[in-house]
C-alpha cells in the first residue's frame, strides 16, 4: 500500500551516472518532501527511495545489502543519506567541502542564506560534525561578531536551537532599528518647517496671524490639531 501511494506521485529516479553533490542532495530533498506530503513511516523510507534506483545506483545498492552483516539493524534514513554521500561524492570534493565547512562564515549574507549553505555542506560531509552540539558550535562560530556575541550568551544543545536563537537575535535587532527609524521619521514630521534643531519651538513664522487668537473660538494647532497654539505643541 505504501509503494502504491508513493508511485502515484511519480517520484524522480536516481541512476548514479552523474557524480555530483548537488544532484544527490536534490534527489534526497525531493524524496524527503514526498515522504512528508504522504506521511510516510520511517520504516518505509529507505525501501521506497531505493525503489527509484536505476542503472549504477541499483547495482551499488544490491552490493550494499549483500555486504551488510545480518547482525546489524536495518538501514534507517539518516544512515542511508550518509551512505549516498559517501558513495557519490569524490574524495577531492569531500576534502574541499570539509575545508569549506570549517571556514564558512556568515559575512554579509542573511542568517537564512548562511544556514542554507551551512546545511548543504553538512549534508555532503556529515562526518565533520557528528553530534548536534558540534553542529551548533560550528554554526555559531561562523556568525557575524555582533550576532555571535548575542547567541553565544545563550545555552544551546543543538544546531536547531542555535539557529532559532540567531534568528531571534537578528529579528530583535531589526525591530529595534525599525522602531528607531519610525521615531526619527515621526520627529521629522512634527518639526515645523522653517525651524532648526537648535531653535525653540516657540519661535514661529508669521503665517499664524494674531487675529486668530481673539473672538474666533478655541485655538487650533496646525501641527497636531489640538486646542492650543502651534508654538505650545509638544
Amino acid at each position: 500500500m505504501a509503494l502504491t501511494r508513493f508511485t502515484k506521485f511519480h517520484p524522480p529516479t536516481f541512476d548514479g551516472e552523474v557524480i555530483d553533490p548537488w544532484t544527490v542532495e536534490t534527489w534526497l530533498a525531493a524524496m524527503e518532501t514526498l515522504f512528508e506530503d504522504i506521511y510516510t513511516e520511517e520504516r518505509d523510507k529507505v525501501n521506497l527511495a531505493t525503489h527509484c534506483f536505476d542503472k549504477r545506483a541499483r547495482v551499488w545498492w544490491k552490493r550494499v545489502k549483500q555486504d551488510r552483516s545480518l547482525d546489524l539493524p536495518p538501514i534507517d534514513w539518516e544512515e542511508f543519506r550518509r551512505l549516498m554521500f559517501a558513495e557519490y561524492l569524490p574524495d577531492n570534493d569531500k576534502r574541499k567541502m570539509r575545508e569549506d565547512f570549517r571556514k564558512l562564515k556568515q559575512g554579509n549574507c542573511m542568517v537564512r542564506e548562511y544556514e542554507r549553505e551551512f546545511t548543504h555542506l553538512l549534508n555532503c560531509v556529515p562526518d565533520v560534525a557528528k553530534t548536534e552540539r558540534d553542529r551548533g558550535d560550528y554554526f555559531v562560530r561562523g556568525l557575524r561578531p555582533g550576532v555571535f556575541r548575542a547567541v553565544h550568551a545563550f545555552k544551546f544543545h543543538t544546531f536547531a536551537e542555535a539557529l532559532d536563537r540567531a534568528l531571534w537575535v537578528v529579528h530583535g535587532k531589526a525591530c529595534t532599528r525599525g522602531d528607531r527609524e519610525i521615531y526619527e521619521k515621526d520627529r521629522g514630521r512634527k518639526r515645523p518647517s522653517g525651524s532648526s534643531g537648535g531653535q525653540s519651538n516657540s519661535r514661529r513664522p508669521s503665517k499664524y496671524p494674531r487675529s486668530q487668537s481673539k473672538g474666533r473660538g478655541p485655538h487650533r494647532c496646525v501641527v497636531c490639531g489640538g486646542n492650543h497654539r502651534p508654538g505650545e505643541c509638544k
